[in-house]
């Protein structure tokens, strides 16, 4: 056998003792660079070291060892410098040496090899492989910037089937859902902003999961800006920019969630600029979530926001009465308690805020099925969620009931006050001496004084009889803006109120 030059005996002697170590070339092949590096730092060493956080080859006459972070690279060098040293001098002769770099493609999988390769089994790539500049791009289809926990099991995309839509988001979900059919076309860039918990991160993500179903072999990016963010700085501090925009700006679907927190960060904001240029002139698609119009990013580049609105700029608003109750239902079908049909009213009623708060108080009653298996009936929902509510309530004072209360019955702080038995007047009393016991968790004594120098016994009876007006549905019928709706509606309105105050 013709020895390679650079190569000594010692050298030729360890590849021939494990045939088919070489290629066409005489040079060593992963394994067995493998091989060696495991005899030289011990087997414990190399499992948690090498084997699930580098990637090994041979570069000319060194042996390069690729890291995911300088970190790693620094540990490295300081404890086996003189172990790898001596692993390439077996590799390759006394005058080989060993070289590390950071490589940014590795972050993306614990093993130090992309979530393509690790699911096909195959080696890790050599620097001298024809493709081993393709190594920094993400495999095609795979999601980046998400975790992958310590199970092995990734991230759940969320589909267009669990997306309830509405008159609330109408518009958003019908470019998305062309989007996901032939990506690249119209609405490019789609910019999708709303408040929290509107289902913007949702909707991105049912971009992907359709997409990926849709078009298996794409290329297809979903990750935060903030995850964008990392990358590219971990790129500058590495120096390995050119491999980061070999990954970035070669997808076909690229999906950013909020993007404002690019907010003052002028070199990646130009890097992002760029990125988007270049995706969307290569026929790719970029979608974008914001909890702002582009216009409103005033602490972004001019050229980054006109560029939004240069595509489709969409807006979700909070989810309408409907929308709440088909949300509810849908949410609700997925856990294990039985709710009544007026508990989910109840609950799209109290939860107009975002999806997060009704599935937080879907939890909650859940949670309060699981440990007394009963039925989630509209008392069992008044009793937990406002139990829940009372504890993170801010203060209120009795002065703000007061004032509620008398906007929307149209009576004065003197008339609830007055000695007055008139209807008009006692069941507008009687509901804000409930209200001033259930949100101040004043003494039923301190109360009744600020009303009219009452006893205790009056606000008493007046929680009682309003407690059970609310659970009989009963509807009001005096002369007011409130006549025709059900008490309990009533008193939902007057607590957002004072929410609203309190805040």
């Amino acid at each position: 056998m013709t020895q390679p030059e650079g190569q000594d005996d010692s050298a030729c002697l360890a590849q021939a003792a494990h045939p088919g170590a070489t290629d066409a070339t005489g040079i060593p092949d992963a394994s067995f660079i493998a091989e060696v590096v495991r005899a030289e730092v011990g087997e414990q060493n190399f499992q948690h070291w090498f084997c699930r956080r580098t990637r090994l080859a041979v570069s000319g006459d060194q042996l390069l060892i690729q890291v995911p972070n300088p970190f790693i690279l620094n540990w490295l060098l300081k404890r086996f410098r003189s172990h790898l040293t001596r692993a390439a001098h077996l590799l390759l002769g006394p005058s080989a040496s060993c070289h590390f770099e950071v490589e940014c493609s590795l972050l993306d999988s614990p093993t130090g090899r992309s979530a393509a390769d690790e699911r096909k089994g195959d080696p890790p790539p050599d620097r001298r492989s024809p493709d081993a500049g393709k190594s920094a791009a993400a495999a095609p289809g795979e999601a980046v910037g998400t975790a992958v926990p310590l199970n092995g099991s990734r991230r759940r995309f969320r589909t267009f089937d669990s997306f309830v839509s509405g008159d609330c988001n109408s518009l958003a979900v019908m470019a998305a859902r062309q989007i996901a059919g032939d990506p690249g076309k119209r609405f490019n860039p789609l910019y999708v902003h709303g408040g929290t918990g509107t289902g913007k991160t949702h909707l991105l993500e049912a971009v992907y999961s359709d997409v990926r179903r849709r078009r298996p072999q794409a290329n297809v990016m979903y990750l935060s800006s903030e995850s964008f963010t990392n990358y590219f700085m971990s790129a500058l501090n590495a120096r390995t920019v050119p491999s980061f925009r070999q990954r970035f700006r070669n997808v076909d679907v690229l999906l950013i969630d909020n993007i404002e927190f690019l907010d003052n960060k002028r070199a990646t904001q130009e890097e992002f600029l760029h990125t988007v240029v270049q995706v969307v002139e290569h026929g790719g698609h970029v979608v974008v979530s914001s909890d702002r119009h582009p216009r409103l990013l005033t602490r972004h580049r001019e050229e980054l926001t006109t560029r939004f609105m240069s595509g489709l700029v969409c807006r979700i608003e909070s989810p309408d009465a409907s929308t709440c109750a088909q949300l509810v239902r849908s949410l609700a079908g997925g856990l294990s308690a039985t709710f009544t049909d007026d508990a989910l009213d109840y609950i799209a009623r109290r939860c107009r805020g975002s999806v997060r708060e009704i599935q937080g108080a879907l939890n909650s009653l859940d949670g309060q099925y699981a440990l007394c298996a009963r039925k989630i009936t509209l008392a069992v929902a008044r009793e937990v969620l406002g139990d829940l509510a009372q504890e993170c309530r801010r203060l209120v004072r009795i002065s703000d009931v007061e004032k509620v209360v008398c906007e929307a019955f149209g009576v004065t702080a003197t008339d609830l006050r007055s000695t007055s038995r008139r209807k008009a007047l006692s069941f507008p009393r009687s509901v804000a001496l409930f209200l001033s016991r259930r949100h101040t968790k004043s003494a039923y004594r301190e109360i009744g004084q600020y009303f009219g120098g009452r006893d205790h016994s009056t606000v008493v009876a007046a929680e009682r009889r309003v407690a059970a007006w609310i659970d009989s549905g009963e509807a009001i019928v005096l002369p007011t803006s409130c006549s025709g709706k059900t008490i309990a509606e009533v008193v939902d309105e007057l607590e957002k109120r004072l929410m609203a105050l309190a805040s």
